[in-house]
């Protein structure tokens, strides 16, 4: 027998978890954690972002990074990431994350995930939190890189 949920709840679950790289208007790295968000096209990513720092530096830079997150080797940064504000700490320095500029979009790669996309921002509505973004660039480990 099936049973009919009711209000809005999610029902795909579990979702990836993204993690959100750029920087400020003073070109200081920030990271955020989110988990809304799909390969929309085969250059572009699709996120769904509530404000956030990372909204506003997206404003200032039209560029992003998104690094994915293991459940192995970077969980715990990944998390801690989703947990913290950019608005009260640098949680980039804090994590003690290593970072470089991406070398094709004004935004940071975080080199502690194995898989990172270097994208500009295309859109993104503060009314409806839709981020949309180019893929420019793609890096991967070597560990992680298939042939």
């Amino acid at each position: 027998m099936s049973v009919e949920f009711t209000g809005k709840k999610a029902c795909i679950a579990p979702e990836r978890v993204f993690i959100i790289g750029t920087y400020d208007e003073n070109g200081v790295p920030n990271a955020m954690n989110a988990a809304w968000g799909a390969q929309s096209d085969y250059d572009e990513i699709t996120l769904f972002l509530a404000k956030h720092k990372t909204t506003e530096n997206l404003k200032h830079t039209k560029a992003f990074t998104v690094a994915f997150a293991t459940k192995k080797d970077t969980v715990e940064i990944a998390d801690y990431f989703g947990v913290e504000t950019g608005n009260k700490v640098n949680k980039i320095e804090k994590a003690g994350c290593h970072v470089h500029k991406s070398a094709h979009v004004n935004a940071p790669i975080i080199e502690d995930f194995p898989v990172t996309l270097e994208c500009e921002c295309v859109s993104y509505s503060d009314e409806t939190g839709i981020l949309v973004g180019k893929i420019i660039a793609q890096q991967a480990d070597e560990a992680v890189r298939t042939a």
